[in-house]
């Protein structure tokens, strides 16, 4: 059997700074530390931090409850609001959204200022659009041709369209070609985070040569299911691993040739278990 993985699996920069900084924190834990929502999108790394002391909170009521604490501001980002209400009661703010995604802010910002009606192409109840909506005074979230048949927007008007950072790059294609055909002026700015481009390039390129399509990293990461979504559209056996456990379901020919990805999520001591388990197992 030969075992194929792809030269960008695993922690993107974003997520290893992220996790670098929480677990220094938590190293010299003077006083609890929390985190606006879950820092990560994967729930083993997430669960050690919780070991550690990491406190996580979502609802915005116990949110408000926070003064003069420190706060770790998740990889996603978090709405406008949020972070001002939490500046506002005197907490320390620990911002480790990621670079790219706080750039988009910028542009949305920047842009709405300027009466741009913004299109962000993306999932609606993603943290981190939900965080790009808060930057802008007009924004639209589509993620389907249906989502922009449904847009109320003046066909004369300024557009500006951004996107999820972990987006499909292919049907971003797709759905700005159709932008293009409604509005005429229209500006449009790249955001999908170029990590996430060369990914699901290498996936694409692996599923569709390749016996096997393994993608590790967890159901709720954005990135790791767009990656799944490719392999398994371009590969007639393609599995999404969440841990050791999951290769129990899996038969692999030892003559069959297997492709491995991993989420920017996915931390390398899982990626290289897993390949220890197939290696040793089939």
């Amino acid at each position: 059997m030969e075992v194929i993985v792809a030269k960008n699996a695993g922690f993107c920069f974003g997520v290893k700074r992220a996790i670098e900084e929480t677990e220094k924190l938590l190293a010299d834990r003077k006083k609890t530390i929390y985190s606006i929502g879950s820092l990560i999108h994967n729930e083993i790394v997430i669960n050690k931090l919780r070991e550690k002391g990491l406190i996580e909170l979502d609802d915005l009521d116990e949110i408000k409850k926070l003064k003069n604490e420190t706060v770790i501001i998740r990889t996603h980002g978090i709405e406008k609001e949020v972070k001002e209400l939490l500046t506002k009661n005197g907490n320390e703010l620990i911002d480790l959204t990621c670079p790219f995604v706080s750039k988009i802010h910028e542009i949305v910002d920047k842009y709405s200022k300027d009466d741009y009606k913004v299109i962000v192409i993306g999932d609606k109840n993603h943290p981190e659009v939900r965080g790009i909506v808060s930057y802008g005074k007009d924004v639209y979230v589509c993620l389907t041709d249906e989502d922009i048949k449904g847009l109320n927007i003046p066909i004369n008007s300024k557009i500006l369209v951004v996107f999820q950072t972990t987006i499909n790059s292919s049907n971003a294609e797709k759905l700005v070609d159709i932008l293009r055909k409604i509005y005429y002026n229209i500006k449009v700015v790249n955001t999908i985070c170029n990590t996430t481009r060369v990914r699901q390039e290498e996936v694409l390129s692996l599923a569709k040569v390749l016996d096997v399509m393994l993608i590790i990293g967890s159901p709720n990461s954005s990135n790791t299911m767009k990656l799944y979504d490719i392999a398994k559209n371009n590969c007639v056996r393609a599995y999404l691993i969440t841990d050791k456990t999951s290769l129990s379901n899996i038969n692999i020919n030892k003559n069959e040739k297997v492709g491995v990805s991993a989420g920017a999520s996915t931390p390398q001591y899982l990626i290289e278990e897993i390949l220890t388990n197939v290696r040793n197992e089939f």
